[in-house]
């Protein structure tokens, strides 16, 4: 029994000398992403009773306090911290660029909706920001070189820290072309390959983050090909991971959106082992009052906000029901947009992008200010006509679930998704009556969807003529509200997936 107990205590002993001589530096990395300029707190539930939760203040204020509690902090942006509310489109995203002068990120990475006002908007902006911007893989033909910085290395106690910033591959498909003038887009995995490389045998780093605008999905495939990169702090899927997801031994974490969550991810780094030795990750929801706001920044909010109130907080209208968006099928608040699309074009259709729609909005007043955010791009009405072949073709695209779903008006279609691609369109009624495939159609959209016809229906970008009706879809949205003073819209059918179809009900896909 003595020598087991003597065994013990030695061994207890190794433990503990194993342990010290291990050379570790803790450090807090805080991160957030897609804020989508939603600068004031939003209302929402916690538990049964109603709160408020993130918007900028907040979100400082909890960033200080773990400022002022640990001697290690890394804080970190994953992008899309433009576009979502007036104050953002007012000012072209330079609200935000001086909100985050207050914030002190240590880095932000590059998203596609920084693009929404145009590259020259973006860089106007990045003149006056006073923390570090990355991207990687955008190279700017114009100036012949990277749009903005590929990555920084920042000393954090005593490990040395290189963070690549990366942007969506998907960024044309996202965005208008003429946004993104001269702007090229990279291979990832080169760039990847190209500046690990520098990190670890230039800069002598001793852990490599990559701050992604990606999703976590493509963040994943860059964890299996690249497990040199030890975390990856991202953003562009709105995933809420309230603890980190590992593929590969490459940590990765995401805070959900708009500001709802704070990253939270504790490291102890092996500076020995160039190695991640712990780690304990969480997100800590942003609920007002668990903080003393930042004044600052709360003092910045309330002045940009004077600005929308004035005209923005007017009452146009009134909802009956809750409007919900659906990105997988028929929605109430898709389908008041479409009809009021064809009703100002007098089309024989109209598509609204589901994307496009960015707020759901529950039962009661209605205010500019909510059009504004639930259409926060500022895109305009275009028209195009097809054949009635060429819209079976578009509606079969649809139907294969290659491309974002539309929100319809004029048009009923009925499929079957257990069917083999390109032969699930079942029936198409176009007015009430059956698709005419010798027919002309007369189809409103908005001008992204125009600019990319072939990603979202399969039909080449120069087979129709599109003409711009040169207004704004919010302008419109704002009109039909105060024409129909009081609205309630329905979820109706008009999308039928036969595979999903029970009972007689309408299941939209």
């Amino acid at each position: 029994m003595r020598k087991k107990i003597a065994s013990f205590f030695i061994l207890l002993l190794f433990l503990v000398q194993f342990l010290l001589s291990q050379n570790l530096e803790k450090i807090l990395i805080l991160h957030w992403n897609d804020f989508h300029a939603q600068n004031t707190p939003m209302k929402t539930k916690c538990g049964d009773s109603v709160c408020y939760v993130g918007g900028t203040a907040n979100l400082l204020g909890l960033i200080n306090k773990f400022r002022n509690e640990e001697k290690n902090v890394l804080v970190l942006n994953a992008g899309d911290d433009f576009q979502g509310t007036p104050i953002s489109s007012i000012t072209k995203g330079k609200s935000q660029i001086e909100l985050m002068n207050i914030i002190k990120p240590d880095a932000m990475t590059l998203g596609n909706h920084e693009f929404d006002y145009g590259r020259e908007s973006l860089e106007e902006n990045l003149k006056i920001a006073k923390f570090n911007v990355l991207s990687a893989n955008l190279w700017d033909k114009r100036k012949g070189k990277l749009f903005v910085k590929p990555y920084i290395v920042k000393k954090v106690g005593r490990a040395k820290i290189g963070v690549i910033g990366l942007t969506t591959p998907e960024l044309f498909k996202l965005s208008l072309r003429e946004n993104l003038k001269d702007i090229e887009l990279l291979d990832i995995d080169k760039v990847l390959k190209q500046y690990i490389y520098e990190l670890k045998n230039k800069e002598k780093v001793d852990l490599i983050i990559a701050l992604t605008h990606i999703g976590v999905y493509g963040d994943s495939l860059i964890a299996v090909k690249f497990p040199e990169i030890k975390i990856i702090i991202g953003g562009h899927s709105h995933t809420a991971l309230f603890e980190p997801k590992v593929v590969n031994g490459v940590i990765i974490c995401q805070a959900g959106s708009r500001g709802e969550y704070l990253g939270y991810l504790s490291i102890e780094v092996d500076l020995d082992g160039d190695s991640i030795y712990s780690y304990n990750g969480k997100l800590i929801r942003v609920v007002n009052g668990i903080v003393e706001p930042d004044k600052v920044a709360l003092k910045k909010v309330e002045e940009l906000e004077k600005i929308v109130d004035k005209e923005f907080g007017q009452v146009i209208g009134w909802l009956e029901v809750d409007w919900k968006r659906n990105f997988y099928g028929e929605s109430n608040l898709g389908n008041w947009e479409a009809d009021v699309m064809r009703e100002f074009a007098k089309t024989d259709i109209a598509f609204q992008n589901s994307g496009g729609l960015r707020k759901d909005l529950p039962r009661g007043e209605i205010k500019v200010r909510d059009i504004w955010e639930i259409n926060p791009f500022g895109n305009t009405f275009v028209v195009f006509e097809v054949d009635g072949k060429t819209l079976k073709k578009m509606m079969e695209w649809q139907a294969s679930g290659k491309a974002e779903l539309m929100q319809v008006s004029g048009i009923k279609v009925v499929i079957d998704s257990r069917r083999n691609v390109g032969e699930r369109v079942i029936s198409i009624e176009v007015g009430g009556k059956p698709l005419d495939e010798n027919k002309r159609y007369s189809i409103v959209t908005n001008n992204w969807v125009a600019d990319h016809l072939y990603d979202l229906f399969g039909i080449p970008q120069e087979s129709v003529e599109v003409k711009n009706l040169g207004v704004v879809d919010r302008d419109v949205f704002i009109e039909a509200v105060k024409k129909q003073k009081v609205i309630k819209s329905e979820v109706e059918g008009r999308i039928i997936d036969l595979a999903k179809h029970k009972g007689g009900t309408n299941n939209e896909y």
